[in-house]
């Protein structure tokens, strides 16, 4: 009994523990694919996140930009490998690194008017600027700046001219890693364009140096020059103005800069333009006159003349010379030689055949002296009344000596009208 019984309880303990292991194996292996499962989709969900951090690294730089790339605030890159230019790029994503975009090709414009004088609110919306004016200067209200001496050699107990000037200079980024290390600026805030939040510090920067170049140059001109060549005077002081920018390596280009007016001062505006209208009728007096001896010269002798007449002051030139240098000459000069040669060949054969005539006459004066000289004096006489309008003979009688002789006679009518008309034709 005790042997059948115990055999029944040791069959009873021995199936409990297989159906009690069952359940937990089924369960551990579903919690285990669960896990599984869950590490799968986990795994994915990291891998597409980093995916989508390391993609969120790539940026586009537009046409008109350049950009820099700040890796832990350090620029990345070294010489011109810093500067990105426009395209698809890839860095590090935020907050690793950080993208200042710069635009390069957008102008900014500074005007400058320190140089200016004083004008209210209605003067400045007047659309007729009118520089008479009767004040004084007011050199705390009104800006100025000075030009030189017109003799600088004079400049002792002489004061130098004072204008009034307007400026405007256009200026770019050109540099972006030089703007970016050297001029500080206020990073934008959201929506505010890059240039505007920098234009804060870079205004003020340029109109002290635009200011400073101005004056520099100003004082290199004249008060005349200051008025008529401004464009002159603008690229000295663009010349200038880039020179201090690139002296502190800013990174900006000036593209122009520009002199809007250039005036002398309001109060004495009538007096100054008399001076300027008796300085151009003086420079035009001059440049006609110039230009009436070039004309002259060249009407005479041709377009070497100049240098002709240079070369005939030159002493001890011989008659050879003198003609050699004349010999290509144009113009009146050559008609002028042509007529003197031809009067002295006209001279020298009439003193020749004078000199012939009177060799013969030699032999016959020597036989009958009163015969010849009275058949010179005939045809001479001869000679004279052919050209002669009108004769009116006069023989004097015997007796007539120390009587004096007065005839009244009537102009022959029809001599005067000829002699008139020749007259008329001749004008």
């Amino acid at each position: 009994m005790s042997h059948n019984h115990d055999h029944h309880h040791h069959s009873e303990c021995g199936c409990r523990p297989q159906t009690s292991f069952e359940p937990q194996d089924a369960a551990g292996k579903s919690l285990t694919t669960a896990l599984q499962t869950s590490f799968r989709i986990l795994k994915i969900i990291m891998i597409i996140l980093v995916a989508l951090f390391l993609v969120s690294g790539m940026f586009k730089v537009q046409q008109d930009e350049q950009a820099l790339v700040l890796i832990f605030g350090k620029m990345k890159g070294l010489g011109d490998t810093r500067v990105l230019n426009p395209g698809l790029k890839f860095t590090l994503p935020e907050p690793l690194s950080e993208i200042i975009r710069i635009p390069v090709k957008k102008v900014q414009t500074l005007n400058v008017e320190s140089f200016w004088y004083f004008e209210t609110e209605q003067e400045k919306l007047s659309q007729q600027k009118s520089t008479s004016f009767s004040g004084t200067l007011d050199p705390i209200k009104d800006g100025y700046c000075l030009t030189r001496n017109e003799n600088p050699a004079e400049t002792e107990g002489m004061d130098y001219n004072i204008v009034h000037s307007r400026w405007t200079v256009t200026y770019s980024i050109d540099r972006p890693e030089l703007f970016f290390e050297n001029i500080y600026y206020r990073q934008p805030q959201p929506g505010e364009d890059f240039l505007d939040a920098a234009a804060e510090t870079v205004k003020p920067i340029l109109e002290s140096f635009t200011s400073n170049a101005v004056v520099s140059t100003m004082v290199e001109y004249g008060i005349d020059d200051a008025v008529t060549s401004k464009a002159d005077i603008s690229e000295d002081v663009k010349r200038r103005l880039q020179k201090k920018l690139d002296g502190i390596e800013s990174g900006i280009r000036i593209d122009a800069v520009r002199a809007d007016r250039i005036v002398w001062p309001r109060q004495v505006d009538d007096a100054f333009t008399a001076s300027i209208q008796a300085s151009q009728q003086s420079k035009t007096a001059v440049t006609d006159a110039i230009a009436f001896k070039d004309k002259l010269l060249t009407d005479t002798a041709g377009p070497d003349a100049e240098s002709v007449l240079a070369q005939f002051k030159q002493p001890d030139l011989t008659q050879q010379q003198k003609e050699d240098l004349m010999a290509p000459m144009k113009g009146q000069v050559q008609g002028l030689i042509a007529e003197a040669r031809a009067y002295k060949t006209r001279v020298v054969e009439e003193a020749k055949a004078n000199a012939d005539y009177l060799q013969k006459l030699l032999p016959e004066y020597k036989k009958r002296p009163q015969l010849v000289l009275q058949r010179l004096y005939q045809d001479a006489m001869e000679e004279i009344m052919a050209a002669a309008d009108e004769k009116i003979m006069l023989q004097p009688g015997e007796g007539q000596n120390g009587k004096e002789i007065r005839i009244q006679i009537n102009r022959d009518p029809k001599a005067q009208k000829k002699q008139t008309q020749e007259q008329n034709s001749q004008k």
